[in-house]
């Protein structure tokens, strides 16, 4: 299952939307497939710059028809809506499930200390980050065209390097991205604009 969040403008962040009791909400989308075919597609909403997507994510996991067949939680980088954290930990201890994170280039940054500038009060969610296993980067060729490849990025929960690998050689069809998040990435662009809630 593969997770991607929408769009959010620049001045929903918290930097420029000083009213933390107030953050707009944005959609998220989870795409279930097997293999490359596309099974279901689901749709959430968690705030930018807030504290839900974990909560959110395991919602979308327990309501989906095809929740028995998930073998693998993907999702877009450590952060969703701005500096929503998820925590990853946390939800492979209550589904088992691996977890890969996959920013979509290599941060110029440790993630932890550019956050904990912003929200130093959340001791939370700064040890989350800190407690991300190292990121992990390998060449993927695509499966369409394997002459084009494309070095990617990932932190890795329940899953070791090699049977990413194996995952992401089967999964990388039109893009190095795997196609279940593609196909997030894809849905979640759709919806353009922010909802204050």
């Amino acid at each position: 299952m593969a997770f991607d969040d929408g769009p959010h403008l620049k001045t929903d962040l918290a930097h420029f939307n000083q009213n933390y009791d107030n953050y707009p909400k944005i959609s998220l989308i989870g795409v279930v497939c097997r293999g490359t075919q596309l099974l279901s597609v689901c749709k959430g909403m968690i705030q930018v710059d807030g504290l839900d997507s974990t909560q959110e994510i395991l919602k979308m996991y327990k309501s989906n028809p095809y929740r028995n067949e998930i073998r693998l939680f993907m999702i877009d980088s450590p952060t969703l809506g701005g500096f929503n954290i998820p925590n990853p930990f946390e939800i492979y201890e209550k589904t088992k499930i691996p977890i890969i994170l996959l920013p979509d280039r290599k941060p110029k940054s440790v993630m932890s200390e550019i956050y904990s500038k912003v929200f130093p009060e959340r001791e939370e969610q700064i040890k989350i980050l800190k407690k991300l296993p190292k990121l992990e980067s390998l060449i993927v060729s695509i499966n369409q065209d394997p002459k084009i490849s494309r070095e990617i990025f990932f932190h890795a929960i329940g899953i070791t390097k090699n049977e990413i690998v194996d995952l992401l050689n089967h999964l990388s069809e039109f893009s190095a991205i795997p196609e279940p998040l593609r196909l997030a990435h894809i849905v979640a662009s759709s919806y353009i604009s922010s909802t204050k809630y």
